[in-house]
């Protein structure tokens, strides 16, 4: 599973206009209407999921969603072509989502622009630019119920938990499809909020947990995509009586449901590409060389010539019949940002344009250390430092043999997956890193790829290789949303004294090939060197790219 989340709520009411997301779209808006060209596109908005989608009240009645909040937004603003919630369902599961989308259903439009229509769900993801989802609780809510006379809650620990990772791996499916009909669309992911505010404090520390559990288990399956995470926990849970104000009911208000309509719009109006992807793009001619190609620009007035930019100057001016343009004499090794500015025949220019960055060349090769000329482990350092996952030290070696540490383990595992924490790391012997590593070490924590001893982390203790058995093995759950089932025990006969979680994680290291051991022992109470951590992170990032 995987870190947190990102935002939503939309309320336009006049001083929050001006103040977060309005501004900048209405300013779009307003110079569409001044006869400015623009290449900015009104949105197609698709909303899939859940109650929270389709709009059930705090009073259990229908009514309106977040979709609803932000269609009307963006239509406030005239940067809305359609919305549709007709695909949003009270009760909805990830697998009835992943089913809609294998059967591609067809359901009535319920939205704004397209009344009374029909659609089937794969036109409407192919046509949408823009869609939010929200499903997953429902996964976990069937295992979690409360005795109506103790208040009490009652659940199966192990069964939630698979529901809980399972929700993670339909999320990764659900994405998948989704860009395979449209690569282009932008998908926005709704986090979950504490739907039991009232129930006893004593179990809340619980419910915090299975909620960490749940939103951190959708970000595992957003990962090798590039859909957005909404958070909406923190938000809701600053005035629960407002925003949940039924303790017999999970759903929102509609003051929580303007809410997390306006965390979706701080995440859009950071994130979002108003202006299409495929406006401006380059093809590199050689090193030294790149054409331009554009889409027209819009406007009421008669469009009369496009102007050329690049780093902010201006190289070129071609008519309005013209879409490409040829830049020579580029610099070897060189980034380069090329915008095209259209022109009206008033005269007056566009403000929002379409952007490309063009590099003249690839990466140069990775340095080579001087002490690992002749060291077994050369390939793989070569490719860990390549990919990313390692780096060498000031001096210009890299040191192999030198052990490991736990924080160097955290960081090098952390940096390889992109994590991001929201919170503290919860150790108290951390305070001397940097601000960087203690991130990295909180990411490590929240999303439970490495634990502490007595609020420590042990930080400067070499990682034995059974910790980085184990930390691996965590990494995988977050990464594929289930745990690795080893198929027999790892033939070693030195680990029988070691527990479940951690011969699980050596045969699976064994058994996909990552070590081998020596002489019939894994030796798991040795320091891992960093020339070996090179071999093991590298093998292991291929197992995740399968």
């Amino acid at each position: 599973m995987i870190q947190s989340m990102k935002k939503f709520r939309f309320v336009f009411v006049l001083a929050l206009i001006f103040q977060l997301v309005a501004l900048p779209l209405q300013s779009r808006a307003a110079e569409t209407d001044a006869n400015e060209p623009t290449w900015v596109q009104p949105v197609n908005y698709l909303a899939l999921g859940d109650s929270l989608a389709f709009g059930i009240s705090s009073d259990g009645l229908p009514g309106k969603g977040y979709p609803d909040f932000l269609a009307e937004s963006l239509q406030e603003m005239k940067m809305l072509s359609t919305s549709n919630k007709g695909f949003a369902y009270p009760g909805y599961t990830a697998p009835e989502v992943l089913k809609d989308l294998k059967d591609n259903v067809t359901k009535p439009v319920v939205g704004i622009g397209q009344e009374g229509k029909t659609v089937e769900l794969h036109q409407a993801i192919q046509d949408a630019n823009l869609i939010t989802i929200s499903v997953g609780a429902n996964d976990m809510l069937k295992h979690f119920k409360i005795d109506p006379a103790t208040g009490v809650p009652q659940f199966d620990m192990a069964e939630l938990t698979a529901a809980i990772q399972q929700v993670g791996t339909n999320y990764n499916k659900i994405l998948k499809v989704i860009y395979e009909i449209n690569p282009n669309v932008q998908v926005y992911v709704m986090g979950y909020y504490n739907p039991f505010p009232a129930l006893a404090a004593d179990y809340q520390p619980q419910l915090a947990q299975l909620l960490a559990g749940l939103n951190g288990s959708i970000q595992a399956g957003m990962q090798g995509t590039p859909a957005e995470f909404v958070s909406t926990s923190e938000q809701i849970a600053t005035d629960y009586k407002t925003y949940l104000p039924n303790p017999a009911n999970i759903h929102l208000s509609e003051a929580g449901y303007k809410v997390v309509a306006d965390e979706f719009g701080k995440q859009l109006k950071a994130t979002y590409s108003w202006i299409p992807k495929d406006a401006l793009t380059a093809q590199l001619k050689g090193d030294d060389a790149a054409t331009l190609i554009w889409k027209p620009a819009v406007d009421t007035k008669k469009i009369m010539g496009y102007g050329i930019y690049m780093n902010d100057e201006l190289i070129g001016q071609v008519g309005a019949d013209v879409l490409t343009y040829d830049v020579p004499n580029l610099k070897a090794n060189t980034d380069y940002q090329f915008k095209v500015v259209a022109v009206n025949e008033d005269k007056v220019a566009s403000t929002e344009n379409p952007t490309v960055k063009v590099t003249t060349t690839e990466t140069p090769a990775p340095i080579l250390f001087k002490d690992i000329q002749k060291h077994w482990a050369k390939s793989y350092i070569e490719k860990a430092v390549e990919a990313g996952i390692v780096s060498g030290y000031s001096d210009g070696t890299f040191k192999p043999e030198q052990t490991l540490t736990r924080v160097q383990a955290t960081s090098i595992i952390v940096r390889t997956l992109g994590l991001k924490p929201t919170q503290p790391a919860p150790f108290k012997d951390i305070s001397h890193f940097s601000e960087q590593i203690q991130s990295e070490v909180a990411a490590a924590s929240q999303f439970g790829i490495v634990y502490g001893v007595n609020g420590e982390l042990k930080p400067n203790d070499p990682v034995t290789r059974v910790q980085l058995a184990a930390m691996l093995n965590r990494t995988f759950t977050l990464v594929n949303g289930k745990p690795y089932v080893a198929k027999s025990p790892a033939p070693y006969k030195d680990i029988s004294g070691y527990g479940k979680e951690a011969q699980n994680s050596i045969a699976m290291l064994h058994e996909f090939g990552i070590v081998h051991g020596s002489n019939g022992k894994f030796l798991p109470a040795d320091g891992t060197k960093r020339g070996e951590s090179a071999k093991i992170l590298v093998n292991f990032s291929l197992l995740l790219k399968r």
